[in-house]
């Protein structure tokens, strides 16, 4: 033997951390921590108290603070920071905080689905835009859920650009220039303006030159190249074309068009039954054809999964159907 072996000491590990009890350590070779200090860690981070976490989830204060000190000793770091009256979270904490929440929404929404006997062909969570999805796309939902009831849609909107790899959503319907790396992308349409405004603003009638010259722009936030393009490819000349109240959905230009606010760009989708009613006027049938178009992506790993090639195959005679094709 070693003559120094009496005065080795253990090896040290972070302070206050002591080593990951037998307990914790994994046995399927899945480096995860219980279930159960998950969700006390997250019901403690959401309530700001070990004393609301007990109380919600019908356990006693002293079994919620074990909890907790056994996911931070697994984890080997701190994760929530205890002062008298609150709990908040560590830096590392709110990181780690984020992905729980998602783990445990995920974990809940597939039980929730087999218990219930869903989705028997898969699931899909999609993100559309507000006015795509409200005025085109989900109209047109009705027919895939008829024919393929064994598949569960979930569809949300949103505004703006979508991130997949960290909202946990399978495929999104963006208004962009092409995918970003590593994405599959199928052109659904492409973004077509006309002018258009509420048939009072121009009771004698007029030109579009007349029209621009005389009455405020509609701007959509998402394409404020659109009317000094469109200015350029018709010839017409304004001092300050980017002048003008400033809308971040089409369906808010289109109100704010139909209202007799100005002049806007908007689409026959958008626009269609306005224009067939009489309450909106189209001064010109020569378009503006965006450089962008509305996009579905998904990561290319989820484009072979058998719901994602049916809504795929489905989405494309929708869009063919658009284009008139």
């Amino acid at each position: 033997m070693d003559d120094n072996a009496s005065t080795r000491t253990a090896p040290q590990t972070e302070v206050g951390f002591p080593s990951r009890p037998t307990a914790m350590k994994s046995t399927n070779g899945r480096h995860l921590p219980a279930l159960a200090n998950l969700i006390a860690f997250e019901t403690t981070a959401r309530t700001g108290s070990v004393t609301g976490a007990a109380e919600e989830l019908c356990l006693t204060q002293s079994a919620v603070s074990k909890q907790i000190t056994e996911l931070e000793s697994f984890l080997g770091a701190r994760m929530l920071n205890r002062r008298k009256g609150a709990v908040a979270a560590t830096p590392a904490g709110e990181d780690y905080l984020r992905n729980v929440r998602k783990a445990l929404a995920l974990l809940e929404e597939a039980t929730m689905e087999v218990q219930s006997g869903r989705a028997a062909g898969g699931r899909l969570n999609l993100s559309v835009p507000v006015s795509l999805g409200n005025i085109w796309l989900l109209p047109r939902i009705l027919r895939f859920v008829k024919a393929q009831p064994q598949i569960q849609l979930n569809v949300t909107t949103k505004v703006g650009p979508v991130d997949l790899e960290s909202t946990g959503l399978d495929a999104a319907i963006m208004y962009c220039a092409g995918p970003p790396p590593r994405h599959f992308s199928l052109k659904v349409m492409p973004l077509v303006l006309y002018p258009m405004c509420a048939p009072e603003l121009l009771p004698g009638g007029g030109t579009l030159a007349k029209a621009v010259k005389r009455l405020p722009l509609l701007h959509q936030i998402a394409a404020l190249e659109a009317w000094p393009a469109y200015l350029r490819q018709a010839g017409i000349k304004l001092p300050h074309p980017d002048d003008g109240s400033r809308y971040g959905l089409l369906t808010m230009g289109l109100q704010a068009a139909v209202s007799g606010m100005g002049v806007a760009l908007l689409p026959d989708y958008v626009a269609g039954e306005d224009i067939k009613a009489g309450r909106l006027l189209r001064l010109s049938d020569e378009p503006y054809v965006s450089p962008k178009a509305y996009y579905f992506i998904c990561p290319e790993d989820k484009r072979d999964n058998p719901a994602m090639q049916t809504f795929i195959a489905w989405l494309l005679e929708q869009s063919a159907d658009a284009s008139g094709r």
